[in-house]
């Protein structure tokens, strides 16, 4: 019977590979939300297209909120996200990555994944969130051109994104100790919110 061809599946299996415990904590490690009892709670086990839609949404209400002209680009396919102040913007959002090893996270880390440089955008704001409060914010932009000049200097932070099959995609991203420095960059600058 299905029953216990389940029973026994479950039976075997933890009397193997599972017997020690060990992939279940991975699992459960896993599934760790250093966001717990915050706006941002599950927000980590949201899939990718859903935490962009959420990250656009959260600078178009901020920027809003403070006094900045905001559009949607003319269709959902654009090569950019909004239209702020009259520049064509893209949007990159991350909650700082969790700390496995010491629980929370790990401030001023973040990932920005599929920038490029052939789309067509004026500005690229990017958001690392650090903590609940806006105090803890990381709100930052900059433009194509220093975009374009900075793949070509020595010391890039960004490296070129995976093509997949087709290869020729022009995407870069940039992350771990490389997105903490980009906050201080001197072509990078502050969102003024």
């Amino acid at each position: 019977s299905k029953t216990s061809s389940k029973t026994s599946s479950k039976t075997s299996s933890k009397t193997s590979v599972f017997s020690d415990g060990t992939l279940t904590k991975f699992i459960k490690d896993s599934l760790y939300d250093p966001w717990e009892g915050t706006d941002f709670q599950g927000y980590v086990h949201m899939g990718p297209k859903q935490k962009g839609e959420f990250g656009e949404m959260v600078v178009e209400r901020l920027a809003k909120e403070r006094g900045h002209s905001v559009s949607r680009a003319e269709t959902s396919t654009a090569p950019y996200d909004r239209l702020i102040d009259g520049y064509r913007t893209e949007i990159k959002f991350s909650l700082a990555i969790r700390n496995h090893k010491e629980g929370g996270v790990t401030a001023n880390r973040f990932i920005i994944n599929h920038a490029a440089k052939n789309k067509d955008w004026d500005r690229f704001i990017f958001v690392c969130i650090n903590g609940s409060e806006e105090s803890d914010w990381v709100i930052k932009w900059f433009s194509k051109e220093d975009f374009v000049n900075h793949l070509n200097s020595p010391d890039c932070l960004f490296r070129k994104q995976q093509g997949g099959r087709g290869g020729g995609n022009d995407d870069y991203m940039c992350s771990g100790s490389n997105s903490e420095r980009l906050i201080s960059q001197p072509w990078v600058h502050s969102f003024s919110l």
